[in-house]
């Protein structure tokens, strides 16, 4: 049988993540990054959520938030992969950059440690159009991952 104190806990569980954020932290973190996303891009039709995600496949901290972006895209998958491009061209000219040590097969950009990956729209799959933001695995505090919840359009722009 192991005994913890809840101050060792705590500090044995945030080892090996510099800074730790609160839950408000990692959400007002991907908040942002999805509002200043909305307004450089000029988004019509959006509609976006909110979850927490464990950062590991045992759903144990640390954990990130998370946005999902939904938009009015182009119709066929090329002219949304050509859309997405033309995002990221302006996202760079505002600052986003590569995606750093985030990996994807996707088209994505990062700034400040938040990554947003772009999924192009397929009529044949009916899917795809949107963007995902990830937030940095800094959240110790959040103990399971969320259900997406709406975000109202009203903090997005």
């Amino acid at each position: 049988m192991i005994a913890l104190q809840s101050c060792s806990a705590v500090r044995n569980v945030s080892e090996g993540v510099p800074n730790p954020m609160t839950p408000e932290q990692s959400r007002a973190q991907v908040v942002d990054a999805a509002r200043d996303i909305v307004t450089i891009l000029g988004l019509k039709g959006v509609s976006a959520h909110f979850s927490r995600d464990s950062c590991n496949d045992q759903a144990v901290a640390p954990f990130r938030g998370r946005v999902g972006i939904s938009y009015d895209h182009a119709p066929t998958l090329e002219a949304s992969r050509a859309e997405i491009q033309q995002m990221i061209g302006v996202l760079k000219q505002h600052g986003w950059g590569g995606p750093g040590d985030f990996h994807t097969h996707a088209s994505a950009v990062s700034k400040h440690g938040v990554t947003a990956v772009f999924d192009p729209y397929s009529p044949v799959q009916k899917s795809g159009g949107s963007i995902s933001i990830y937030g940095e695995c800094r959240d110790m505090t959040t103990k399971q991952n969320t259900l997406p919840e709406p975000i109202p359009a009203d903090q997005l722009g």
